[in-house]
């Protein structure tokens, strides 16, 4: 009985010295609440498997990061229009969720196991390009400012 615990725990560290690291990329907007959620979640998970690794990239602010998620949206063949957004293993996600976390938990539990890439190598070599929320708000207001100045100056 002895010797059976004796090899069950070395099996146990021999695995786990063998796990992979997982990494997850998480997309989230500023003041977006169901993110935080998420975020919660993300931080549990990380304690209960110290080999995973979340990348936060926060989409509302910073245009190149909302085209990656874009991006990888595509390469996962979905639609990524609201935060938050969890791409690991096999595995993308948009919302929140018990059924959500759950999906998640089992895809970097596969993966620890699997070894699986990092998401990004999903990625093709050539990736689109497009405006950023952000940008294309900016751009209007740009494009505002100087119709209403074109304006004030041919009607006088």
């Amino acid at each position: 009985m002895k010797r059976a615990l004796f090899v069950a725990i070395l099996l146990g560290i021999a695995v786990s010295g063998f796990a992979a690291q997982v990494e997850l990329h998480f997309f989230w907007a500023t003041g977006c609440p169901h993110c935080e959620i998420m975020r919660e979640f993300l931080d549990s998970l990380v304690r209960e498997y110290p080999d995973l690794r979340v990348v936060d990239h926060e989409v509302a602010f910073h245009p190149e990061e909302w085209r990656l998620m874009v991006n990888l949206a595509a390469a996962y063949d979905i639609e990524a229009a609201e935060t938050p957004v969890v791409f690991v293993g096999d595995l993308a996600t948009v919302g929140i969720g018990r059924a959500v976390e759950l999906l998640i938990q089992e895809e970097v539990e596969r993966c620890l196991i699997a070894q699986c890439p990092s998401p990004l190598a999903r990625l093709p070599d050539k990736v689109g390009w497009q405006l950023s929320p952000l940008e294309a708000s900016l751009l209007a207001l740009a494009v505002t400012a100087v119709l209403f100045i074109v304006f004030q100056i041919t009607s006088r």
